[in-house]
């Protein structure tokens, strides 16, 4: 667990929103199950700004020194995604994901950065670069190509990011049917839907934050163009959009996306 904000300014929501979330915004039933083998992850994140002058430059030297301090205490590096904001208005630079397979892995986590020793000294090197604010979030993935896998590997990809809220009247509970009506499109897209898809619900949240967030996973510009067609072109494309606007309202962004911190055993 990696404690490189300033101040927490997140609020944990009641225990059994946190089940809901862990537990997929109501999908408790096989629905999804059967159709979304893709198990759930919990994510802590850290959704940052840079400091006057500052840039990913400055922040890589903080991971860099983070990583070598983890590896000297005997830590267990979890992976690492690290979003930076290419297009879009959303209030911050960049968003860090240390991705745990679930509650216990991260709380175990958590317990052993607590007892290292290490967390003011890391938290002093990224705090000279960027001002954050924690959080954390269940993941449920819903779409999948056949031949990738959410591992982005050391290239750049894109992401783009829905950051979205509930209509009045929906809820949780409108996210089984819409997720898998989503993936069901993005596959029948083929080569020209997303690599990969999921739904992000916070665990933590506060005032005015989004209800939840969706983000597809693309190659680079082109490859999402040609997903953005289909949306737009097709009848099955424009039908998903309509379930979409009748159930969330999103504002969209986009963001190049990079695996910046490898987990140990990979």
């Amino acid at each position: 667990m990696f404690r490189k904000e300033i101040a927490v300014r997140t609020t944990i929501t009641t225990f059994w929103s946190i089940v809901l979330s862990i537990f997929g915004f109501g999908l408790t039933s096989t629905l999804m199950a059967a159709e979304t083998p893709l198990p759930a992850v919990v994510a802590e994140t850290w959704a940052c700004s840079y400091k006057e002058g500052k840039d990913w430059g400055d922040k890589s030297k903080a991971r860099d020194h983070l990583v070598a301090q983890m590896d000297k205490a005997g830590l267990k590096k979890a992976r690492v995604i690290h979003w930076t904001q290419r297009k879009g208005m959303a209030p911050v630079d960049t968003v860090w994901f240390e991705i745990h397979a679930n509650v216990g892995a991260m709380a175990a986590a958590s317990d052993a950065w607590d007892a290292s020793g290490i967390a003011a000294a890391s938290d002093a090197q990224f705090g000279k670069v960027e001002d954050c604010t924690a959080g954390l979030s269940a993941i449920r993935p819903f779409h999948q190509q056949p031949d990738n896998s959410d591992d982005e590997g050391d290239d750049t990809t894109l992401v783009a990011n829905l950051a979205c809220n509930f209509k009045e009247g929906h809820g949780p509970e409108d996210m089984a049917d819409l997720a898998r009506h989503m993936g069901s499109v993005m596959t029948g897209f083929g080569a020209d839907g997303p690599g990969f898809a999921a739904v992000r619900q916070p665990i933590t949240s506060g005032p005015n934050y989004p209800d939840l967030f969706i983000f597809s996973v693309f190659d680079d510009m082109t490859h999402w163009s040609k997903y953005v067609m289909q949306l737009f072109g097709t009848e099955d494309g424009q039908r998903m959009r309509r379930h979409m606007e009748a159930v969330v309202d999103c504002d969209i962004s986009l963001w190049d996306s990079q695996e910046i911190i490898t987990a140990d055993g990979e």
